[in-house]
């Protein structure tokens, strides 16, 4: 419970400010995770950014006070962090389809989001019926070449530079044949915490000789815990949920800052019956 209390107080945090400015950094320093692990875990046990979260919380709460008090709009906008009315008014009718004026007069609250309480069983959905026992195995560092994205991903752009990298992996010397990586750079100063960088790659004995427009990468010496995902690639978030919902609150590791990375080697053709391997580094914590 110690990992989820720990995430608790990250969100507890955060409703204790919706009146403040919120520094991303302070909210992951509650659960003593580093913003860039935290970022990761957040998303995945809430199935939302904590920028989003954080806006929906106050959309919720600002929506609550048009209907149960007389505060003037103007002043509500401002208590929850917006610069005008106008903008308000913006994100308001994005969200509830109304203006804050209009909705006022309806008197009928809608809650677009309650504040996040965790508990092991409130973290069971996250199982989907996945029953992963994965492994602890030590990696040695080593070379990778390929192509480099740095996005959200909003538009599937990763499957594009995937399709793009395999056009010219046999551009690729002295590289390992039967297997690709999907390489998530740790990156400890990333302003945008929607975005990240991440490589197609393979593994490669020398990084003596790299074609135009790829880069090269070292991933570092470390322990993972390695889990076997079966299925489409489509499907790969509901396994990162388990991982981060259900197996890290019961083991006795913890990520570290470091690359995570997956493994796609012949059992992958991106069917029902697909498997390939993530990699995520951690250390023992108990």
């Amino acid at each position: 419970m110690e990992y989820i209390s720990r995430i608790q107080s990250s969100i507890d945090y955060i409703e204790d400010n919706l009146t403040s400015d919120i520094n991303f950094e302070d909210v992951a320093a509650k659960s003593f995770f580093s913003l860039y692990y935290f970022h990761k875990v957040f998303r995945a046990i809430t199935q939302t950014s904590i920028k989003e979260y954080i806006r929906k919380r106050r959309l919720t709460v600002a929506a609550y006070e048009l209907i149960n008090t007389k505060g003037r709009i103007i002043d509500i906008a401002i208590k929850y962090q917006y610069q005008s009315q106008e903008a308000f008014t913006r994100a308001f009718k994005r969200m509830y389809g109304n203006t804050p004026g209009k909705y006022r007069k309806k008197k009928e609250h809608y809650v677009l989001l309650e504040k996040k309480r965790l508990t092991k069983d409130s973290l069971k959905h996250l199982n989907n019926g996945i029953s992963l026992e994965p492994k602890i195995i030590t990696k040695k560092r080593f070379k990778v070449i390929g192509m480099r994205y740095y996005g959200s991903n909003e538009n599937s752009e990763i499957p594009c530079l995937w399709t793009e990298f395999y056009k010219r992996i046999g551009e690729i010397k002295e590289r390992n044949a039967n297997r690709a990586l999907g390489v998530c750079e740790h990156v400890s100063n990333l302003s945008n915490l929607s975005k990240f960088r991440y490589i197609a790659c393979v593994e490669v004995n020398s990084l003596g000789s790299i074609p135009e427009k790829m880069v090269s990468h070292i991933v570092p010496t470390n322990q993972y815990v390695v889990f076997t995902h079966k299925g489409p690639a489509s499907k790969l978030d509901k396994t990162y949920r388990y991982i981060h919902g259900i197996w890290f609150p019961k083991s006795n590791y913890e990520p570290i800052n470091a690359d995570d990375f997956e493994l796609y080697d012949q059992r992958f053709n991106n069917d029902k019956d697909s498997e390939m391997e993530i990699y995520i580094p951690i250390k023992r914590v108990k």
